[in-house]
Protein backbone atom coordinates (compact mmCIF):
# COMPACT_ATOMS: atom_id res chain seq x y z
CA UNK A 1 0.00 0.00 0.00
CA UNK A 2 1.51 3.35 -0.93
CA UNK A 3 2.28 5.72 1.94
CA UNK A 4 0.18 8.74 2.50
CA UNK A 5 0.75 11.88 1.13
CA UNK A 6 2.40 10.89 -1.79
CA UNK A 7 -0.45 11.07 -4.00
CA UNK A 8 0.04 14.02 -7.04
CA UNK A 9 -2.33 16.16 -7.07
CA UNK A 10 -2.91 19.36 -9.64
CA UNK A 11 -2.85 21.60 -6.13
CA UNK A 12 0.77 20.07 -6.29
CA UNK A 13 1.52 20.15 -9.62
CA UNK A 14 4.28 23.40 -11.18
CA UNK A 15 4.14 24.17 -15.06
CA UNK A 16 7.16 25.83 -15.87
CA UNK A 17 7.92 26.52 -19.92
CA UNK A 18 12.15 27.05 -19.72
CA UNK A 19 12.41 27.33 -16.31
CA UNK A 20 9.57 30.16 -15.69
CA UNK A 21 6.57 29.10 -13.44
CA UNK A 22 3.27 29.90 -15.94
CA UNK A 23 0.96 31.48 -13.32
CA UNK A 24 -2.50 30.77 -12.96
CA UNK A 25 -1.99 27.33 -15.03
CA UNK A 26 -5.32 25.23 -15.01
CA UNK A 27 -4.67 22.20 -16.42
CA UNK A 28 -2.14 19.57 -18.43
CA UNK A 29 -2.23 16.91 -20.48
CA UNK A 30 -0.12 15.10 -22.57
CA UNK A 31 1.37 11.51 -23.81
CA UNK A 32 3.67 9.03 -25.67
CA UNK A 33 2.82 7.29 -28.54
CA UNK A 34 5.09 4.21 -30.41
CA UNK A 35 3.61 3.11 -34.36
CA UNK A 36 4.53 0.06 -34.88
CA UNK A 37 3.95 -1.89 -38.12
CA UNK A 38 2.75 -5.10 -38.88
CA UNK A 39 4.99 -6.91 -40.60
CA UNK A 40 2.81 -9.91 -42.41
CA UNK A 41 4.82 -12.17 -44.80
CA UNK A 42 3.95 -14.82 -47.00
CA UNK A 43 2.86 -18.48 -45.74
CA UNK A 44 2.01 -16.84 -42.67
CA UNK A 45 -1.32 -16.19 -40.98
CA UNK A 46 -0.04 -14.03 -37.97
CA UNK A 47 2.17 -11.48 -37.85
CA UNK A 48 6.11 -12.12 -38.50
CA UNK A 49 6.97 -9.36 -36.00
CA UNK A 50 5.68 -5.53 -34.94
CA UNK A 51 8.42 -2.99 -35.70
CA UNK A 52 8.85 0.89 -34.61
CA UNK A 53 8.66 3.37 -37.29
CA UNK A 54 7.63 6.32 -35.00
CA UNK A 55 8.19 7.78 -31.78
CA UNK A 56 5.59 10.89 -31.36
CA UNK A 57 4.97 13.53 -27.85
CA UNK A 58 2.36 15.95 -27.55
CA UNK A 59 1.01 17.96 -24.92
CA UNK A 60 -1.32 20.92 -24.01
CA UNK A 61 -1.62 23.08 -21.64
CA UNK A 62 -4.18 25.31 -20.69
CA UNK A 63 -3.49 29.18 -18.00
CA UNK A 64 -6.19 31.91 -17.29
CA UNK A 65 -5.43 34.71 -19.60
CA UNK A 66 -3.71 37.96 -17.37
CA UNK A 67 -4.42 41.20 -19.42
CA UNK A 68 -1.29 42.24 -20.79
CA UNK A 69 0.70 38.84 -20.81
CA UNK A 70 0.42 36.77 -23.54
CA UNK A 71 1.94 33.29 -24.84
CA UNK A 72 3.32 35.75 -27.38
CA UNK A 73 5.32 38.21 -25.16
CA UNK A 74 6.84 35.51 -23.63
CA UNK A 75 8.33 33.72 -26.54
CA UNK A 76 6.31 30.71 -26.14
CA UNK A 77 4.43 31.01 -29.85
CA UNK A 78 5.78 33.26 -32.35
CA UNK A 79 4.84 36.89 -33.04
CA UNK A 80 2.83 37.56 -36.11
CA UNK A 81 5.71 40.54 -36.71
CA UNK A 82 5.19 43.69 -39.26
CA UNK A 83 4.62 41.65 -42.20
CA UNK A 84 4.27 38.30 -43.98
CA UNK A 85 8.66 38.33 -44.52
CA UNK A 86 8.98 38.84 -40.75
CA UNK A 87 6.34 36.63 -39.82
CA UNK A 88 7.96 33.47 -41.57
CA UNK A 89 11.21 34.40 -40.25
CA UNK A 90 9.90 34.64 -36.76
CA UNK A 91 8.70 31.28 -37.24
CA UNK A 92 11.52 29.87 -38.10
CA UNK A 93 13.32 31.32 -35.91
CA UNK A 94 10.96 30.86 -32.50
CA UNK A 95 13.53 28.25 -30.62
CA UNK A 96 12.78 25.21 -28.84
CA UNK A 97 10.82 24.82 -25.42
CA UNK A 98 11.64 22.75 -22.37
CA UNK A 99 8.33 21.91 -20.44
CA UNK A 100 8.85 21.22 -16.72
CA UNK A 101 5.62 19.63 -14.27
CA UNK A 102 7.31 19.92 -10.88
CA UNK A 103 5.52 18.87 -7.76
CA UNK A 104 5.94 21.90 -5.45
CA UNK A 105 6.06 20.19 -1.85
CA UNK A 106 9.24 17.74 -3.08
CA UNK A 107 10.48 19.85 -6.31
CA UNK A 108 10.71 16.90 -8.57
CA UNK A 109 9.93 16.67 -11.82
CA UNK A 110 6.98 15.17 -12.88
CA UNK A 111 7.29 15.58 -16.52
CA UNK A 112 9.93 17.03 -18.99
CA UNK A 113 9.01 17.59 -22.62
CA UNK A 114 12.07 18.85 -24.27
CA UNK A 115 12.53 20.31 -27.82
CA UNK A 116 9.33 21.33 -27.64
CA UNK A 117 7.30 24.00 -29.71
CA UNK A 118 4.16 25.21 -29.31
CA UNK A 119 1.91 24.50 -32.56
CA UNK A 120 -1.06 26.28 -31.62
CA UNK A 121 -2.19 29.00 -29.22
CA UNK A 122 -6.47 28.78 -28.56
CA UNK A 123 -8.11 31.31 -26.14
CA UNK A 124 -11.90 31.31 -25.18
CA UNK A 125 -14.03 33.74 -23.37
CA UNK A 126 -17.75 33.05 -21.61
CA UNK A 127 -20.26 35.41 -20.62
CA UNK A 128 -19.90 34.65 -16.85
CA UNK A 129 -16.36 33.12 -16.97
CA UNK A 130 -12.75 33.46 -16.76
CA UNK A 131 -10.98 33.99 -20.15
CA UNK A 132 -8.72 30.36 -20.90
CA UNK A 133 -5.56 30.27 -23.56
CA UNK A 134 -5.11 26.50 -24.13
CA UNK A 135 -1.96 26.02 -26.13
CA UNK A 136 -0.56 22.76 -27.64
CA UNK A 137 2.74 21.46 -28.01
CA UNK A 138 4.74 18.89 -29.65
CA UNK A 139 8.20 17.73 -28.60
CA UNK A 140 11.06 14.98 -29.56
CA UNK A 141 11.00 13.45 -26.28
CA UNK A 142 9.05 13.15 -22.66
CA UNK A 143 10.70 11.92 -19.62
CA UNK A 144 8.87 11.12 -16.80
CA UNK A 145 10.20 11.42 -13.06
CA UNK A 146 11.83 7.57 -13.34
CA UNK A 147 14.06 8.91 -16.48
CA UNK A 148 15.17 13.06 -15.09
Amino acid sequence: MAAKGRVFTGARARLLINGVKVGYARNCSGGETITYERIKVLDKIEAAEHVPTDYDVQFTAGEVRIIGETVKSRGVFPSLGANSDEHLSNILTNGELTITIEDNQTCSIFMTLEQAKCTSNNWSIDAAGVVGNEMTFVGVRMRDESET
